[in-house]
């Protein structure tokens, strides 16, 4: 059991929906700071927030997560003036947009990737951090196709892969950061909008999504923080009808015996 109390918590994401919900649920674990990095500013949600819990530092930035790495930089020195420490990073940014592939592609993966890369070295053991834990919040459609939204999937499928590389032991037996992720099923916010399919003949589809029975946004926020209580490092989760499901990984290939044998081989045997 992962406990919050007392944590420093660094969430990046969207202004509102999921995050907002995520982040009361947040509130009422007696973290001891939150950062929320956004895009827009909302101080009536971070006045909602404070009121949970006012012993908590709350502290906001305005944060583009397709920005520069170099930028993030300068963004996160900031944060780590406030911060001291990050004990969990939330990303949570997500873009669904089939006509503007990039801002999709640069919004759910490469800004994610870039935010932890930028974040990690913060959180490191070996470079004087005190480890801890990331997660990568994610769609169901990251785990299997969808036909309507392809440039959304391939994105999502990204954060899969990424999560699933990043937490090999090869990164977490040395730098102690845990990480995972979890896949939202369909909620609320985001079949509440015009969403545009990736070629016209899904686009009947989209459009019934609107009305669909959905999950609400307060209950994915709720199983977020399960999961992230529940966490171990490499987990999978799905945050979907109201509950949670553990994702069983599967392998399909498998490294030949000659291969394995060469890459677990020290540098004086490849030498000789």
């Amino acid at each position: 059991m992962f406990d919050l109390t007392g944590k420093h918590v660094c969430y990046v994401a969207d202004c509102g929906g999921i995050a907002l919900e995520t982040s009361k649920v947040l509130m009422t674990k007696n973290i001891a700071k939150l950062a929320i990095l956004q895009s827009t500013e909302n101080p009536q949600a971070i006045a909602q927030l404070q009121a949970i819990k006012p012993s908590t530092q709350i502290f906001f930035w305005t944060y583009d997560v397709t920005m520069a790495r170099e930028e993030m930089k300068k963004y996160f020195d900031e944060v780590m003036v406030q911060m001291d420490y990050i004990d969990v990073l939330i990303n949570g940014a997500t873009l669904c947009d089939e006509n503007d592939i990039d801002a999709t592609i640069h919004t759910n993966l490469t800004g994610m990737m870039n935010t932890v890369a930028t974040v990690l070295p913060y959180m490191d053991r070996k470079m004087g951090g005190s480890g801890g834990l990331i997660v990568n919040v994610t769609s169901v459609i990251g785990l299997d196709p969808s036909p309507v939204f392809c440039a959304y999937s391939a994105s999502k499928f990204g954060v899969i892969g990424f999560t699933r590389s990043l937490a090999d032991p090869l990164y977490y037996s040395q730098n102690g950061v845990a990480v995972m992720a979890v896949c939202c099923g369909p909620t609320r916010v985001f079949v509440d909008r015009e969403l545009k399919a990736f070629l016209e003949y899904g686009q009947s589809f989209a459009d019934r999504l609107r009305h669909a029975p959905c999950q609400s946004t307060a209950i994915c926020g709720q199983n977020i923080v399960n999961a992230i209580e529940r966490s171990e490092n490499g987990r999978i989760w799905i945050a979907d009808k109201g509950g949670l499901e553990l994702v069983k990984l599967h392998w399909y290939w498998h490294m030949a015996d000659q291969f394995v044998n060469y890459m677990q081989s020290n540098d004086e045997e490849e030498h000789d």
